[in-house]
């Protein structure tokens, strides 16, 4: 939200302004207590020199006033939670402080050392981040202006991915007391999520896992000078694909010579360029190991490390310490920050991120009948709706309330058109389904044309065709082999990223009319199997558990596929 509300991504009219105030708790301290501008409003400090100091933000939030048909838009403002939270972050990220708009998060963070072993406090563990009274100077008042013009300024999708960071990196420093090694993960998961799009260079081969290269060494020895090469490249291009070499590369390739000099100053045991690749690396692997074996970090890696960057834990290797590894999260987002795109996003639809907003999916009774909604692309989504307002109308649970006139009328003109049989079924079920079932005073004008074709085509295997037969009281005309092959299409497309969606009952139609063909044809035991098909489409249904332990037992199968579909209770029971 900070960036949006720059206007930045606005057209030229007019605009909505509204004026916010919210207060921020901090354990920093800012010089001479005098306001502090930034790009998007002012602080203005309210206390000093207490344990828990208060800070007034104070920022206009902008909104288009104006939406794209001409009208007024309802959105005055979006209440300013999301921004203000936004805020905190920037500034706690910034200034390797604490902000929060919430006191209770305050009180329980910002709190003097304690140096204990058994209750150790965040400040124990990042003492800059948590300490009380750190007091801020003019170099960190400009910095952070600098910081967040840059921030503010750049591509949308860098300026996200930016702040997703920022974000995970202040949540990690508020959790060090509570939870050390999820912490750690967390700054690593911080710089990772920013490695996820590069294109990281090869590692050589010297520097590759040495315990691979005692099993691969031995082997690449018995080729040839020409092969083994090959080989070697071959390892290498496949290690740069790793995550972990990615995030190595990453990590070092936004370290600038900064971070070994001026930002060294003063620190107690920094870590060196030549071990840095080491401590990257491990961190990693420390991440790698809470989450796949669920493995803490040791206490002597964090605990009364007395403010240290680096740590060498007893029978290991150098690593960073949460310090450490704060620090260096912080200037790896920094130098992500000052190398990013610029390029203004103009495609972005900033509407479409305001918080406050829930996006739902509307009832079908409420589109299904409109002739926009249906289209080519759309025409298999409104069958699988019309089949299910269908069926509960039949059952007799709710009216057919949805005038699809709209919709057959568009239908018929797109089957003059449409060739693809994927378009022209789902159109056609609907159609002969409207035209069978519902009263003559709903028909379309002149529907013979199109009821004729529709009786042609859906002759063939489909799930619409079928659909359309057991609702109309039909059996499926097609040979077993061609039952089995329409099932089996269907449940691979149900393990699909997107597949039609269509009442799960008649998924489970499909598999019980296979299974009786099957069991009619002797095939006993595809038979079983079809059934179990069709208690996983419906799982937890009495009827189809039923007649699953029936057709195991040996018992002919004797099942009504329409009642079943149309979830109506059995005739004895009916009368």
């Amino acid at each position: 939200m900070l960036q949006i509300i720059t206007a930045m991504y606005f057209r030229d009219v007019r605009l909505n302004e509204t004026e916010h105030r919210r207060t921020l708790y901090t354990n920093a301290t800012f010089p001479r207590h005098d306001r502090v501008d930034l790009p998007i409003g002012h602080l203005t400090p309210a206390t000093e020199w207490a344990t828990v100091n208060t800070v007034l933000a104070t920022f206009t939030e902008r909104l288009e006033a104006v939406l794209s048909d001409g009208s007024e838009d309802f959105m005055l403002s979006t209440g300013a939670d999301a921004i203000v939270d936004d805020l905190a972050v920037v500034l706690s990220f910034a200034l390797n402080a604490t902000f929060t708009p919430v006191r209770a998060t305050a009180d329980r963070l910002i709190r003097p050392p304690s140096g204990l072993h058994h209750s150790p406090v965040p400040a124990d563990i990042l003492p800059r981040t948590f300490t009380p009274q750190l007091v801020l100077n003019d170099g960190d008042v400009d910095d952070l202006r600098s910081f967040m013009t840059n921030l503010l300024a750049l591509n949308r999708g860098v300026y996200e991915r930016a702040m997703r960071a920022m974000r995970r990196i202040v949540t990690a420093s508020e959790r060090v007391a509570e939870d050390p090694t999820l912490a750690y993960t967390d700054y690593v998961a911080a710089l990772e999520s920013l490695s996820a799009d590069i294109e990281a260079p090869a590692p050589t081969w010297n520097r590759l896992d040495s315990r691979k290269r005692r099993l691969l060494d031995p082997a690449l020895d018995a080729l040839t000078a020409d092969e083994a090469e090959c080989v070697r490249t071959a390892i290498l291009e496949s290690e740069r694909a790793g995550i972990k070499n990615r995030y190595t590369e990453f990590v070092l390739s936004h370290v600038r010579p900064s971070f070994f000099r001026e930002e060294a100053v003063g620190l107690i045991r920094p870590v060196r360029r030549a071990s840095l690749r080491r401590a990257v690396a491990k961190a990693y692997d420390a991440r790698s190991k809470n989450l796949h074996e669920l493995r803490e970090l040791a206490l002597g890696t964090w605990l009364l490390v007395g403010g240290a960057h680096t740590v060498t834990p007893p029978g290991e290797s150098l690593m960073l310490t949460h310090e450490g590894l704060n620090g260096l999260a912080r200037h790896v987002v920094r130098t992500y920050v000052q190398r990013g795109s610029t390029e203004l996003d103009r495609a972005y639809q900033w509407r479409d991120h305001l918080p406050n907003v829930i996006r739902v999916q509307l009832a079908p009774q409420y589109y299904l009948g409109q002739a926009e909604a249906m289209r080519p692309t759309t025409a298999a989504t409104r069958a699988g709706e019309f089949l299910v307002h269908l069926i509960e109308a039949l059952a007799g649970r709710e009216e057919f309330t949805v005038d699809m006139r709209p919709a057959l009328g568009r239908i018929e003109t797109l089957l003059a058109t449409q060739r693809s049989p994927s378009v022209r079924e789902p159109m056609l079920a609907i159609y002969l389904l409207w035209h069978r079932l519902l009263p003559s005073d709903v028909h379309q004008p002149a529907s013979e044309k199109t009821m004729a074709i529709a009786v042609e085509e859906l002759q063939r295997p489909s799930l619409y065709s079928f659909a359309a037969g057991i609702l109309l009281g039909d059996s499926p005309p097609w040979s077993v082999d061609e039952l089995c092959e329409l099932a089996e299409q269907r449940y691979d497309e149900l393990g699909s990223s997107r597949p039609v969606e269509l009442p799960s009952r008649l998924d489970s139609a499909l598999w019980i009319c296979t299974a009786e063909r099957l069991w009619s044809d002797g095939a006993h035991d595809l038979a079983c199997a079809a059934i179990g098909r069709a208690v996983e489409c419906s799982p937890g249904h009495e009827d189809l558990l039923a007649l699953e332990r029936e057709v195991g037992a040996g018992r002919d199968i004797d099942f009504d596929v329409r009642a079943f579909l149309l979830c109506l209770p059995p005739p004895a029971e009916a009368s």
